[in-house]
């Protein structure tokens, strides 16, 4: 019986090692790009940190393209939004924030792979978490988000290791997606999410075409929301999210909806849509004078 406890253990561990090995190596390669930045987006040493107790750590998550296309956080859409930039070294209370760049970028799953799981839906109507790769690896894993949601949550527990208490989540699209379901799955992990048109799945379009987008898109989330506590930046032009992507947590006190349709902001570089709104100059200013992402920590800390 021990025999086969001891094979199955390294079955498993192995199959698991498998299914991450070329996502991780990719990872490797962008990892370099990691680090502490200040306002205007330049890397510092952390050994400049000296007071972990009283820093309130923002780890940034940038947005992503479709599975088989690289993501980088040095691409122009995908570098640390201004209006997050700037929080570095402002201070709540006794707490002196500082940002990191977290690049988890790489590929998901293969173009054969996606179809797989696309015509099992058309088939049976439901995601299709049943499917498995050559090597008995779970498809839905090696989806991207999936694969990136579990290497920030990694990146969470090993700053936390290191001795970082007060730790925010912040991202945009979908690197505020699974920023929010990490808050969600593990409440006690970080104490909030600063979400800018956070959203994964494809647009609303897409999603009305291909129904498993939408599957895809709420994969994860726990059912119990109530210890979810976000910030969330929206705006009504936004093509990649309607008003009832949100209605997961729509009416959960602890989730504070900004609507920016009225700010002034127009689309811009660097995406040219609605849905980058938050990434602009446009709204660093509006933050500015508003200073909702200020009032948000200082209600936490």
């Amino acid at each position: 019986m021990s025999r086969i406890l001891v094979f199955l253990f390294i079955y498993i561990f192995f199959t698991n090692a498998y299914s991450n090995s070329k996502f991780d190596e990719d990872l490797r390669k962008f990892s370099k790009n990691n680090g502490f930045i200040d306002d205007k987006g330049k890397v510092y040493s952390e050994e400049q940190i000296t007071d972990k107790q009283n820093t309130i750590l923002v780890i940034y998550n940038h947005g992503s393209h479709n599975d088989q296309r690289t993501d980088k956080c040095t691409d122009p859409a995908n570098n640390v939004a201004k209006v997050i930039r700037e929080l570095h070294n402002k201070k709540i209370k006794n707490f002196n924030l500082k940002i990191y760049r977290f690049c988890t970028g790489a590929k998901g799953w293969s173009k054969k792979e996606q179809t797989k799981m696309w015509k099992a839906h058309e088939k049976s109507g439901k995601l299709a978490i049943e499917l498995k790769d050559k090597d008995g690896v779970p498809l839905i894993n090696k989806q991207k988000q999936n694969q990136r949601r579990r290497v920030i949550k990694e990146k969470v527990d090993s700053f936390i290791g290191q001795g970082y208490k007060n730790i925010i989540l912040a991202g945009h699209s979908s690197g505020g997606w699974q920023s929010i379901k990490i808050k969600a799955e593990f409440p006690e992990l970080v104490k909030g999410v600063i979400g800018l048109n956070p959203g994964a799945g494809g647009t609303v379009r897409n999603r009305k075409d291909w129904p498993w987008w939408e599957d895809v898109r709420y994969y994860g989330f726990v059912k119990d929301l109530s210890q979810l506590n976000a910030i969330i930046m929206t705006h009504d032009k936004d093509h990649f999210n309607s008003p009832k992507d949100y209605s997961l947590f729509s009416n959960l006190d602890s989730v504070k909806f900004i609507n920016l349709t009225d700010s002034g902001c127009k689309k811009a570089q660097p995406t040219n849509d609605y849905h980058g709104i938050t990434l602009t100059k446009c709204y660093a200013e509006y933050e500015k004078k508003n200073k909702d992402i200020i009032k948000y920590l200082k209600k936490i800390f």
